[in-house]
């Protein structure tokens, strides 16, 4: 498979009245071209950073430092200029964000924003452009595109806000589309029409998709590969039936145990994994998970372990990993 994206030891740091903090620190994992990764972990652990940081949409000048490499296509984005940058951005890589009422500019139509981005990145003219802002709204599945296209966002039901944010992310056709939870807020069957969306274009562009998402059921629909986040690192990474079927990590299987089910006692109480996520200026000493984890020992409390590789699909950052039955 063709590797799109690279990330190498990346860290990402934020200038703070209290000093700097890292919201992630030593991630990586890559993207191929043509499949889905998801990249899951609990709020608060580091995966809207890491998608971000990616796109480089932060305040570099008084925000934030990154240290380590992203690779797309072979070229370091942290050396890129702003300008390069904003040649990357929309065109070879794109987002669909959580919120799109937020993310939509309440004062131009759905249509004036997606030819914006032809017009910028395709260099289209205003009819050209227009005509493929209708078509694009065809693709994502809005109804009667025609009209569509000169109605504002809050004019528009959340689903199919959702699905414009999609047609302008993919307007240019880019290699690479960042999801980050696109079905939040949005009923079940919306959500499910979205990722059934993202799917079927993600096969018919073929481009590679880091799907960010809390909801695992979700991910064992559509994802290839799934990369687990706690605390701004990369704890378990594996192909998506190993994750479910052989959790390596206790962080990853307290996240599989803590999916309901629909065999079991209905009386039975739900598993759920003690404590919550720190704050990031108080991460413990050691494994970050140690302070939850029912299976810590001295030297988790104390040290911390590296990533590595247990199998070619498989790596986790345990002491004890494969020695632990859950």
């Amino acid at each position: 498979m063709e590797r799109i994206l690279q990330i190498e030891n990346l860290s990402t740091s934020f200038k703070t009245e209290r000093g700097i903090v890292k919201a992630i620190e030593g991630v990586s994992f890559d993207v191929y071209k043509g499949e889905i990764l998801g990249i899951v972990g609990e709020s608060g652990c580091g995966k809207s950073v890491t998608s971000q940081s990616v796109m480089r949409l932060y305040d570099e000048k008084y925000q934030v430092q990154y240290t380590g490499k992203i690779l797309f296509n072979g070229r370091n984005i942290l050396s890129l200029s702003e300008k390069e940058m904003q040649n990357v951005r929309g065109n070879d890589i794109a987002m669909v964000f959580q919120d799109a009422l937020s993310a939509l500019n309440p004062v131009f139509t759905v249509g004036h924003q997606i030819m914006d981005t032809l017009k910028i990145h395709q260099g289209m003219k205003k009819a050209e452009a227009r005509e493929k802002a209708v078509e694009m709204l065809r693709l994502v599945g809005i109804p009667d595109p025609e009209k569509r296209v000169d109605q504002y966002p809050h004019e528009l039901s959340g689903g199919m806000r959702q699905r414009v944010m999609i047609a302008i992310a993919l307007c240019c056709q880019p290699m690479l589309l960042i999801a980050d939870e696109p079905t939040t807020a949005l009923d079940v069957t919306i959500q499910a029409q979205i990722m059934d969306l993202i799917l079927d274009l993600n096969k018919k562009l073929d481009m590679g998709v880091m799907l960010i998402t809390h909801d695992l059921s979700v991910v064992a629909e559509v994802c290839s590969r799934v990369a687990v986040m706690y605390l701004g690192q990369i704890v378990e990474e594996a192909e998506v039936n190993t994750i479910f079927d052989h959790p390596l990590h206790p962080y990853t299987a307290g996240l599989m145990k803590s999916v309901p089910k629909m065999e079991g006692e209905r009386d039975e109480r739900l598993y759920q994994i003690k404590g919550m996520v720190p704050m990031l200026n108080q991460i413990p000493k050691g494994c970050r998970f140690s302070p939850r984890c029912p299976y810590a020992t001295e030297k988790c409390h104390k040290e911390m372990p590296e990533q590595r590789r247990v199998s070619e699909t498989q790596s986790v950052r345990c002491f004890y990993a494969g020695e632990i039955d859950y």
